[in-house]
């Protein structure tokens, strides 16, 4: 008879059975390949809209900082040696010139007439300022690249700048249409290299009725066109504070302090 003899397996408890650790790496692996290529594809995503934002913040950031630090003198239309005058933004430069207008535009005073004819100029000079910045932003530049990043802005990022775009674009053509102040006598353009740089006023102009007269003459002749000016720019300041939606900016800087 074959005799059967017993082996004594002895267990090494140094040893670790893999099996549960191969299989957790595999599936981290198997992660790992579907899920960083994705979130690769998400980061890449973010960083080049964040940057086309950045982009069009700098480039539109030039029409906000005009509208929004620039001050005009506005002159108070009055028969006073001593007329008061202040500091004021564009939206509010405007609503005194509307009133004025409505106010004062059959006087025949001849301080009246020149304090209204030079606030109505320096209306259009900052209208002109604002032309020259917005006709040297690339606004076709822009247009090409709000198509080529359009599939990472959401519709109502999309609405905004086209709408914007949109915007400038007219108030170009508008301003320009309706800049028909140019012809005055009494107070004149002075331009420096084809650049508008300032007004000119002859200093015998008060004892000269006439031409006072005629300049008031053209104002009225054209006071659809001061309107349609006045409305665009009203337009322009509304629309890009609220690309940046200013007055929240404005907000969180006065809380910072």
């Amino acid at each position: 008879m074959e005799k059967i003899i017993p082996v004594k397996i002895i267990e090494d408890s140094s040893k670790i059975d893999l099996n549960p650790w191969v299989l957790i790496v595999a599936t981290l692996s198997l992660i790992a390949a579907v899920v960083l290529p994705f979130a690769q594809k998400r980061y890449e995503e973010f960083k080049t809209k964040r940057n086309f934002q950045y982009y069009l913040k700098k480039q539109v950031g030039l029409v906000l900082n005009l509208l929004s630090t620039q001050k005009l003198e506005y002159i108070e239309p009055t028969v006073k040696n001593d007329p008061k005058k202040e500091l004021l933004f564009i939206k509010d430069f405007i609503l005194k010139i509307k009133s004025d207008y409505k106010e004062h535009k059959n006087t025949n005073q001849p301080r009246v007439i020149f304090m209204s004819l030079m606030n109505i100029q320096k209306l259009c000079h900052f209208s002109y300022q604002l032309r020259q910045i917005i006709s040297n932003i690339d606004l076709k530049n822009i247009t090409e690249k709000t198509l080529e990043h359009g599939r990472e802005l959401s519709k109502k990022e999309l609405n905004k700048i086209y709408g914007l775009i949109l915007i400038y674009e007219s108030y170009i053509g508008i301003s320009t249409f309706h800049d028909n102040f140019d012809k005055t006598e009494s107070i004149k353009r002075e331009f420096k290299d084809n650049v508008w740089v300032g007004l000119k006023v002859e200093n015998n102009l008060l004892s000269n009725q006439s031409v006072l007269n005629n300049d008031l003459l053209i104002i009225n002749d054209n006071e659809n066109s001061l309107e349609e000016l006045q409305n665009i720019l009203l337009i322009v300041t509304q629309e890009t504070k609220k690309y940046f939606d200013y007055k929240n900016l404005q907000s969180k800087r006065k809380g910072s302090y």
